[in-house]
């Protein structure tokens, strides 16, 4: 029996990736690509369980992902490497049109997502 693997991203899965899904869950593997935006986590839960997917890959804000793993799923990471251009698998262009270039390093479970906070003391505070 296969593993659905639910893939949340606007990213298409790089040829990496999936063989390393595949080395994880066996061959037999589904990727099903979720490229749209999301309301909330509530709505990544909701879309993944009408997917009947096993697994979830998503590239989300933290605050997301945090509540994704509160909401009962811990979801895969895929984890990426700033690298030079002829290392790299993929090209993205971020603030400003800068080009940074990735390569694949591997998936990580993530069981919950922490911010830890402490005041702030001395100097000016930012008025916004």
């Amino acid at each position: 029996m296969s593993k659905k693997i639910v893939w949340f991203s606007r990213h298409r899965i790089l040829a990496s990736q999936k063989k390393e899904l595949k080395r994880l869950f066996g061959d037999e593997v589904a990727i099903i690509p979720d490229p749209n935006p999301f309301d909330g986590a509530e709505d990544v839960v909701s879309r993944f369980r009408a997917a009947d997917g096993d697994e979830m890959v998503i590239v989300a804000p933290l605050s997301v992902i945090g509540r994704v793993c509160e909401l009962g799923i811990k979801p895969l990471w895929a984890e990426m490497q700033v690298c030079r251009p002829k290392e790299s698998e993929v090209a993205s262009r971020g603030r400003y049109s800068r080009i940074r270039y990735y390569r694949f390093l591997g998936f990580k479970r993530i069981k919950r997502v922490a911010l830890e906070f402490e005041e702030i003391e001395g100097g000016k505070q930012n008025e916004t």
